[in-house]
Formats: structure tokens, sequence, C-alpha cells
């Protein structure tokens, strides 16, 4: 250990910019604390917080008193934590006094000129007597107290050696709970009694040290799940040590007590480890009093444990006592594993095995499974004849037919060398060991296995072919393609077919006889063939899809404009998207088409499950290959909502075809997705199935959103047109008012048309994904992409049908107005004496309730959700309710007039009550019985309208203010304005 008194410049010279002798000048610091140093890190009671521990800085006080103490202290600058951290000392300049000598040797502290924001407090304690023992302090001081974070003190201990962080634990209280005065030994607490969090965590990381390996599984839809991998001999020995035998309850000890798992592990192996570095590795002497254990496995099984022991370097002199420890096992490895060679080159099983027995506890027989693997004549410079066949047939592979061959060979040589391994070696453990190496070295990319070079093979036959119009041999004109698209597709299936063939061949595998090769670990040689290239491929799957949807997307733009054209030069009074001949408005039967209509959904959403063929979830979510066989059935087209399609804003066929093109897309990543868990392969293909969905839903709403901006666009133009229509003279009324009113009809017909065209792609995708997709994708998790992109895609659906909705609404309302604003007169509600009253309707009450009946009529029939239909034939009633207050309010109204506006309130009142809900109706029953007050002589005119507020009949509906407008509207309420107004209570 360097000493201590170094001076200024050596602790800021370019050294301490290593981080390995950061890191050792760090330790000497936690060393120095445990010894008592004057220098040190080390812990505290009674200096800010218990859970505190800082760099301390001694300073002598001898016969200087506090205030001297203190200015030396303000003399010396502090580094932030996290620049000492990162080795940024050469930006910073030690500060000292004028005429001073530099800042005295130690941890100086530095900073800027302008330092931030510091976690340092500047504190003049006494250290408290139990922290370090007062026989070991060279002298009694002051300190200065710099913090560390929690995380960099456990960092830091899990590199010391045992003994050391025994003794710095039990000292430091964010390791310990509480501070033990005795050493390690005779600690009275273990697990979470006596360590904090951040103790426990540094004895699982000690365990771990030992080749233990802890991680958390991905389950979808549910937490992650802890896992434990233990090494085999150290699960025997902690078996025989605890009684533990699964691994729930390794798990349970971890989560409890790690100390005590490292303390059983750590005395029953030390004896033996430290006995390497002092007996030159002479294995009988090390195990010889080891519970009476004196055969060769027992040895074996013994040095396996010491070699994942010495993993952690626990002790001072780790570096030398691995060194012998690893030549003792390799000189006891290699003994045997000649043996081993040699009866298996003599063909002597029994042998074999009586070696294979040793070599199994040491290393997990990795020896004697390579020395079947490599001696395996296909892997030999020069193969037999029938080795070297297998091989030149894998240099001839071209497509999924030629693999499946070779494929056929290599199972043959499989269930050949199985046959061996079962001869040769005992344990069913360690001959499927054997039989799982055989079979990765086929795909391995470091000793170019077979299965390997066939796939290679196959991928740059594929890449290859030539497309039409290109200059081509003879032999290659069979392989010609018609386009580049087509040659990406051939490749995408081949490869994904090819895949599938390896799953289907590893579940033979798995039941082979006499040696099976469990289905993950087959799997998993499989899916390795195929990490080089999982990256362009799934690339390139996006890439197909997106330009397949861009090019369906533009040829429907394309066709949408050349009809745009078409129809521009005449606008025929029919309904241009029933037929090719068109149907005139008059002959049209609303509940008809709306009826055509949900049966043609009906007819599509079952055509959508026979062309998915829907597999049970479950099914789906074990990762099976699917193969689509989509029907060739035809969309239905034969009736008159069937022909309406092909003239629709919105084609279901192109939203059906992107849908069977995603799942064949998707059906192609899933051969991937169904790779074990912990592979990076089986996380890229999940990503790209989400990334291929959400490509369907943007391409899908790409496709909606411009029909539903279309028919916006043209239902506000006809809503400026009714403002025009007001001001038009009145010779050209009658024409332009029923020109306006027929295309209102027919653009609110076919905006309805184009809610039940959306709402049906809506439901393909939904079904598509809960019946395919919820495989791949938990329809719960509000975080993932593709449940966003669903939303997103509601949303602007929702939106645009709420824009349309409201520009209908207002159409209907500014057409009614000015119905009645043009056909009301004054002399209507204020008639002369000499004519005689009718009690009908006035005209322009009978126009404005005959277009209103139009109006609603395609809204209730083309409408299918009841709730739907509520709210806008509401919103419709209760804006009509404020055009008529309104209306009302600009005519002075007689008695005669009166009872002429009770007529027309009466009719808008029945109409109200055939189309909107009760709460609505309340807005016309309110003005129906206000209207009494014109026909009332004046003074039973305030009893009048005092029982209407004593019945709450303007609750909700009106104002006073209101109330008092539409009275004031009498004819004679100047003359009478003192009867109703005095002493006034209710308005």
């Amino acid at each position: 250990m360097a000493d201590d008194n170094d001076g200024a410049e050596s602790v800021l010279s370019s050294g301490w910019l290593s981080p390995r002798t950061l890191l050792h000048k760090t330790t000497k610091f936690v060393l120095n604390a445990a010894h008592g140093k004057t220098r040190s890190l080390i812990p505290t009671s009674d200096i800010g917080t218990v859970a505190e521990t800082g760099v301390v800085d001694w300073i002598e006080e001898a016969e200087e008193d506090v205030a001297d103490a203190k200015e030396e202290v303000e003399q010396t600058m502090v580094v932030p934590e996290r620049d000492v951290l990162m080795g940024r000392w050469s930006e910073y300049v030690a500060a000292s006094g004028e005429g001073r000598s530099p800042t005295p040797p130690g941890m100086m502290r530095l900073s800027r000129s302008v330092p931030p924001r510091r976690r340092t407090a500047y504190k003049v304690p006494q250290l408290s007597s139990h922290t370090i023992e007062p026989k070991r302090r060279p002298h009694h001081g002051r300190t200065v107290f710099t913090m560390l974070p929690v995380r960099v003190v456990g960092r830091i201990m899990e590199f010391l050696p045992i003994d050391t962080m025994l003794v710095v634990a039990n000292i430091c209280r964010i390791v310990r709970r509480a501070v033990h005065l005795h050493g390690p030994g005779t600690q009275g607490m273990a697990g979470d009694q006596a360590y904090t969090s951040v103790g426990l965590h540094m004895w699982r990381v000690r365990v771990q040290q030992m080749g233990w390996r802890l991680w958390r599984e991905r389950q979808r839809g549910r937490e992650r799940r802890l896992r434990v991998r233990v090494p085999q001999s150290h699960a025997m020995l902690l078996e025989h040590i605890c009684g533990v035998k699964d691994e729930a309850g390794i798990l349970e000890l971890l989560a409890s007590e790690p100390d005590l798992v490292f303390k059983a592990l750590y005395d029953n192996m030390i004896g033996d480890y430290t006995a390497f570095s002092t007996m030159n590795g002479c294995i009988p002497q090390v195990v010889r009093d080891v519970d009476g254990k004196r055969s060769a496995a027992a040895v074996a099984e013994r040095l396996d444990q010491l070699l994942w022991f010495a993993r952690g370097r626990f002790t001072n002199s780790a570096d030398v006592t691995n060194m012998r420890l690893v030549s003792a096992a390799d000189r006891f490895e290699a003994e045997y594993q000649a043996q081993f060679k040699h009866a298996f080159m003599q063909g002597d099983c029994e042998r074999m095995q009586g070696c294979a027995r040793v070599l199994e506890h040491i290393r997990d027989g990795r020896s004697c499974i390579r020395i079947l693997v490599d001696a395996h004549p296909l892997f030999s410079s020069a193969p037999p004849a029938p080795y070297a066949a297998v091989l030149a047939n894998s240099d001839r592979v071209s497509d999924a037919h030629t693999f499946g061959a070779v494929l056929s060979e290599l199972d043959s040589l499989i269930a050949e060398h199985a046959r061996v391994v079962h001869a040769g070696l005992p344990g069913k453990v360690l001959q499927m060991s054997a039989v799982y190496c055989f079979v990765y070295e086929l795909f391995d990319a470091k000793r170019s296995g077979v299965a390997l070079r066939a796939l290679q093979n196959m991928y740059a036959h594929l890449r290859s072919m030539p497309v039409a119009g290109q200059d081509v041999g003879t032999e290659q004109r069979r392989d010609v393609v018609p386009d580049e698209a087509t040659k990406d597709i051939v490749y995408l299936s081949t490869v994904a077919s090819i895949v599938s063939l390896l799953l289907d061949a590893a579940d033979k595998w798995s039941r082979m006889e006499p040696v099976s090769l469990p289905r993950e670990l087959g799997q998993r040689c499989v899916f390795s063939a195929f990490e080089d290239v999982i990256d362009e491929y799934v690339q390139l799957e996006r890439r197909v899809i997106e330009r397949a949807y861009e090019g369906e997307l533009a040829q429907w733009a394309t066709k949408v404009r050349n009809e745009a054209m078409r129809d521009s030069a005449s606008v025929p009074e029919s309904i241009d998207t029933s037929s090719h001949k068109g149907e005139s408005l008059r002959l049209v039967n609303f509940r008809l088409r709306q009826q055509q209509m949900e049966e043609y959904k009906d007819r599509v959403l079952l055509l959508v499950q026979d062309k998915l063929q829907i597999m049970d979830a479950a099914t789906a979510g074990d990762g099976s290959r699917r193969r689509s066989s989509a029907s060739q059935k035809e969309m239905p087209r034969r009736t008159v909502v069937g022909d309406v399609l092909g003239h629709a804003p919105v084609s279901i066929d192109l939203c059906l075809n992107m849908v069977l093109t995603n799942r064949d897309t998707i059906d192609r990543l899933a051969v991937f997705a169904s790779a074990p868990s912990d592979m990076r392969l089986r996380d890229q293909a999940q990503d790209a199935i989400e990334s291929v969905f959400c490509v369907l839903l943007r391409s899908i709403g790409n496709h909606v959103r411009p029909a539903y901006a279309r028919i916006v666009a043209e239902l506000k133009e006809l809503e400026h047109s009714v403002m025009v229509t007001m001001q038009t003279d009145q010779s050209a009324l009658a024409q332009l008012e029923q020109q306006t009113r027929s295309s209102f009809i027919r653009a609110e017909l076919r905006f309805f048309e184009l809610i039940h065209l959306c709402d049906l792609c809506v439901q393909i995708l939904e079904i598509y994904f809960k019946s395919f997709m919820t495989a791949f994708i938990d329809e719960h998790d509000f975080l993932n992409t593709c449940n966003q992109e669903r939303k997103a895609l509601e949303r602007a659906v929702d939106d645009s049908v709420a824009v349309g909705m409201d520009c209908v609404i207002e159409i209907i309302m500014r057409q009614t107005q000015h119905i009645v604003d043009t056909e009301q007169h004054r002399a209507d509600y204020s008639p002369s004496s000499n004519v005689s009253l009718t009690l009908t309707p006035t005209v322009a009450c009978t126009r404005a309730v005959q277009f209103l009946g139009e109006s609603t009529v395609v809204l209730q029939s083309m409408t299918g959700h009841r709730q739907m239909r509520t709210v806008f034939l509401g919103e419709i009633g209760v804006r009509l309710f404020y055009v008529l207050l309104e209306h009302i309010k600009r005519f002075r109204i007689t008695e005669p007039g009166g009872f002429q506006l009770i007529a027309d309130l009466n009719l808008y009142y029945d109409w109200a009550s055939e189309n909107v809900d009760p709460e609505t109706l309340r807005y016309f029953t309110a003005l129906k019985d206000l209207a009494n007050c014109f026909i009332l002589a004046p003074r039973d005119l305030r009893g009048f309208l005092q029982d209407q507020y004593s019945r709450r009949t303007f609750d909700g509906v009106m104002r006073s203010e209101e109330v008092y407008d539409v009275v004031a509207c009498r004819s004679d309420y100047r003359n009478i304005r003192t009867q109703v107004e005095g002493h006034c209570d209710f308005m």
C-alpha cells in the first residue's frame, strides 16, 4: 500500500486519471477506515445523519484554537463528488492562501471558480468513541465531511477481500443496521434483521461472483419473474449443507439471508481453497480430510466447486491461488481425458463410461463431450465419402426443397451420434449435453457448420435471382421473377418456411431414441443460425409491406381523382353512389338501404373470419407455425349496397387485402418470435411484429382520413351556400333552394354510408387484433405502441365523424332558419281584424318541419348505433329550440297571432316527440306552454307565469331573461307592463 504522506503533486498527477488507480486509491481509504488511520472513508454516527459516510481529512489541533482550524478548513476547496468519481481532476486548481504552502497532503478538495451545487457539508465534530477505538487513534482531530453516495460505498465493498469487507461492513451504518464492536465473528443477527438493503445486495453480489446467475424473466402480461441458475456442483453442496433442493428454496434464501448462504459456502471451501496457495496443487493432500472423500469423482466434484469459488477472488492472494488451482484441475482433467480418448479409439464403452463418470463432475463434462464431437467424421479435414456427400449437397442448396433433403441427411447423422453417445457416456444429462453440443456445431458459424453453410448458400441464391428484363443465361431462366417485390417475397417466404422445417426437426429431436434433445435446446440451435440475418430480415419485411401499402393507396387515390373528374361535368339529381344508373331521391327507401348495409356488414365480417382462418389464441401464443390458405370466395357485390362499393369513398376490398397481407407478414415473423425468451432474436421479431401491425393501422388511417376530408369539405361548401341562398332574390329562391336541399341530402347520405364503411374497417381490424394479434400483444398494456396506434385510429375516425355531424347539423339549422326567415310573414302572427283564423300551421312552419323530416329520416335510417342517433337528434332538437326562440322575438304577436303561434309550435312539438329524447322534449314543452301568454288576458298573465315557475317548467330550459323577452313580444306589452312587472318575485 502506498505511503499516505505523498505530496499534492502526486495527488494531481496523471495517475489519478486512470479508473483503476482511482479505484485503488478509494479502496485504500476504506482499508484505512477499518484500521483507524488518520485519513479514510469511514462511517460516522454523530456526524450529520446516521446513514452518512464520507471522506475525512484530519487537522491536528496541537495548540490551535477553533478559529485557526476553521480558517484552514475554509482555505480548502471542495470537489463535487460526481467530478471526483469521473476522474475530472485536471479541470480544477488546488486552493491555498498567499504565502502559504500548498494544501496539506490527502484527498484534495478542489473546485471551479464558480462551483456547482454540492452535496458537501463543513462540519467540525469529534469522532464517536465506538466508531474507531481510542487506542487506535494517533491523535484527536476535527473533520471536514464530504459525503459519498450509498451506491458508491456498496460498489467499492464488493471488490474488497472478505476479511476486510467484514470489518468495514460491521462498522458501516449504510451496510449494517447496528454497529458491532467485537468484529465479524460474533454477529448475532443475519439477513434483513442485521443488514440494510445495500448490505443484502452486497452479499447477493458476492454469491453471484461464484458463478451464480440471477435474472428476471420476462412474462407477457405479468410482472417479471426472478430466476436463479446455480452451478451443478454448488447445487449439490447447497443441498448437503442447507437442505435446499429446488429453485424456489434458493431464491427464498437469497431474498432473506444471502449473508448466511455465502457464509455456508465460504466456510466449506475456504480451507481447501487456501491450501492450494501453499501445497503447490497436490490433489490427494487437498481433499484427504474433506468428509472422507477419496474417489476420483469426489475429487473432480470438489475441484469444480473450488473453480467456481475462485471466480470471486475473495483473498488477497487470489491470483497465485487461482493459478495453482487451475493448473491442478487441468492436470487432473487431462489425465482422465486421455484415458477417455484412448478408450474411445479402442471402442471400449465400459472404460469410456468409467472415465466420463469422473469428468462429468468437473466443468460439466465438457472435455469428454468435446472429444466425441471433434472425432466425428463430418468435422474432419478429409471426411469419408458418405459425409463428403452431405457437405457437397449443402453447397447446392437453393430453395426450401433442396434444404429439406439436406436436413433429412442431418437428422440421420444426429440419430447416429445419439446412439454413439448413449453407448459411451453415462447419465441422461451428460448424454443430452453431448447431443446438444453436436447439433450446435452443425449451426455454429465458428466451425462453419453444415446446416449454416447450407443456409448461407440458399441466401446467396435467393438474393441473386434475376428479374424479368435482365439478360440471363440458360440455367438461370427458370429462376426469373417478375419484379423486385416478388423477389423479396420469395426470399422472405423461403426463409420462414425453412425455419418452420427446422423447428419441426427440433420437435423430432425431442422424441429421438435412445437419447433425446429437449425442444428448447433444439430451438436454440436452430435460431442461433439466424442471428446474423435477423436484422436484415425484419428490415426487409418492413420495407416490403410499407411499399405494398403505399402502392395500393396511391392506386386508390388515382382512381378517386379520375372518378371525381368524370363526375364534375354534371351533378344529376340522383344518389350517384348507389348504382351506375343512379336512383332518384324521391324513390329512395332509406330504411331498406340501411337494412341492406347491415346485411352487407354481417357478410363481410363472416368473410373476414373465413379468410383469416382464426385460430385459438392459446395455440397461437405457443409460436405454432401457421400457414395462410385464404379462401377464394368473392366479396358480395350483388345487392344494392354491394354495387355501392365500386363507387364508395372507402374500399373494403383494399382494407381486407391490407389485413391479409399483414397477416402473412406476421406469420413469417411469428416463427422467429417463438425463440426462447432470453434470445435477442426473439425481441427483434417481437418488435418487428408490433411495427408491422402499426404500419397497417397507419395505412388504414391514411385511407380513411382523406375520404372524411373530402366529404367534410363538401359539407362545408354546402354550409356556405346556404348563406348565399338566404340573400338570393325571390325569383331564383325556389330553384336554388331545391338544388341546395337535393345536394345536401345526397351529401348527407354519402356521409352516413362512409360512417358505416369506416365502422366496418374498424371492426375488421378489431377482429384481426383480438383473434390474431393478442398472441403477441397484450391488449391491456396501454403503453404498448400498437394499442396507442389503435386508440389513435379510433380517435381520428371519431373526430372525423364529429366534425361531419357538426356540419350536417349546422346545414340543417341554417336551412331551417332560412325557411322560417323567408317564408314567415309579420301578418302570420299579427293578422288583420277582418281575417278569419284557420288555426292551421303557417306555410313557413309546414315547410320547415317537412325539411327537418327529410333530413332526419336519413340520419335515423342510416345510423345504426342508437346512442349516437339519440345524441345527434338531441343536438338538432336543442339547436332548433334556440332558432325558434330567436325567431319568435322578431315579431309583435297579437292575441289572434298567439293562436297561430300555438298551432305552429304544436307542429314543431309533434316533430320533436317523434325524434328527440324526453330530456330534449322538455324544451319544446316549455316553449309551447309559454306561448299561452299571448292569448291570456292581461290580468291573468301574472298568475300564469307564477304557476309556470311553481311547476318548474323553465328549469334548465330558459333563463328568466329569455322568458321575459318572449312575454315582451305581446303587441300590447307596453300597456300592461306594470301589471306584469310590478312587485315581480319570479323574473
